[in-house]
């Protein structure tokens, strides 16, 4: 039963639109790269759970929550009435080994150990759940998801998950029965998530409203070559066609997801969109999806 369930998190999402919209610089577009790359594993980890006993868990995805003015984040909880799971998914490639307490690459380069983040999120986890009145075992596991990952001179009681044991070991977890109870103390812990992130806008690079590139986007490609035919958009590149009012509020969530103090207005996402379009039908979409306010020249939406 999944009582927080993983989204996109809001710096993917920008940074996804700002990729069709400017040029990104070479470290901005492997931090792209490597967050879609990131997000892809876990949610391919959540379709394992769902297929295997774990599922009749209480589920929390992508859980961020503070304790003790320390941030933490972990990809998956699972909490059942005798025992809690957490996981920390990792999208590791290639070959890497370990030597005492250090991890490295194939070619030598060190990576942080993975291990001490995953200590670090179970300790102050296990003492903020106490204040919820859970009083639970919490067992805590590196899910390396990747196919090809390999890790060389590991001991075999390190808390990790190797690619060709996943499966097994989420067989291997016996299935549950949960309570009302437990249900009401799960949901009390999932409205401890923070919403952002401290440091996501590390992730995202910086841009204002004149540098980025104008224009509807395709809803399948992302290309800026749609024309309106009648009542739908056609992409010239894919040949994809979508309702022109889908296409018009998808871009009014779009202007709202990069610009969250501009005002909405039907100049302002006429400029976003650039379609040749008339204007009062704009504003009969616009009122029609959003709550209109004040009049006349000082008309806006929210």
């Amino acid at each position: 039963m999944e009582i927080k369930r993983r989204t996109v998190p809001n710096h993917l999402k920008v940074c996804r639109v700002l990729r069709q919209r400017m040029k990104l610089a070479d470290e901005a577009l492997r931090q792209l790269q490597s967050d879609e790359k990131g997000f892809e594993g876990e949610c391919y980890f959540d379709q394992l759970i769902n297929r295997s006993p774990a599922s009749t868990y209480l589920q929390l995805q992508d859980v961020l929550l503070k304790w003790y003015q320390s941030t933490f984040q972990i990809d998956s909880v699972l909490l059942g009435p005798h025992i809690i799971y957490l996981f920390d998914v990792k999208t590791f490639e290639g070959e890497f080994y370990i030597e005492g307490n250090r991890w490295f690459s194939i070619t030598g380069k060190e990576i942080n150990n993975p291990i001490h983040q995953l200590r670090r999120s179970e300790a102050l986890f296990c003492s903020l759940i106490e204040t919820l009145g859970i009083h639970l075992p919490v067992e805590s596991k590196i899910i390396f998801v990747h196919p090809e990952f390999t890790l060389y001179q590991a001991n075999r009681n390190l808390p990790i998950i190797l690619p060709t044991k996943l499966n097994a070991y989420l067989k291997s977890i016996e299935p549950v029965t949960v309570d009302r109870s437990l249900i009401e103390k799960a949901q009390k812990l999932a409205s401890l998530h923070i919403d952002r992130s401290p440091f996501e806008q590390l992730k995202i690079p910086s841009y204002t409203y004149e540098s980025l590139k104008k224009g509807m986007t395709c809803g399948m490609c992302g290309e800026r070559s749609v024309q309106v035919q009648g009542k739908n958009l056609v992409c010239s590149w894919c040949e994809h066609q979508e309702n022109l009012e889908t296409g018009i509020i998808r871009m009014v969530e779009e202007y709202r997801l990069l610009f969250p103090n501009r005002l909405i207005t039907v100049s302002s996402i006429s400029d976003w969109c650039r379609l040749n379009i008339d204007r009062n039908k704009l504003y009969r979409i616009l009122r029609k999806h959003y709550e209109m306010v004040g009049s006349g020249k000082n008309t806006f939406y929210r």
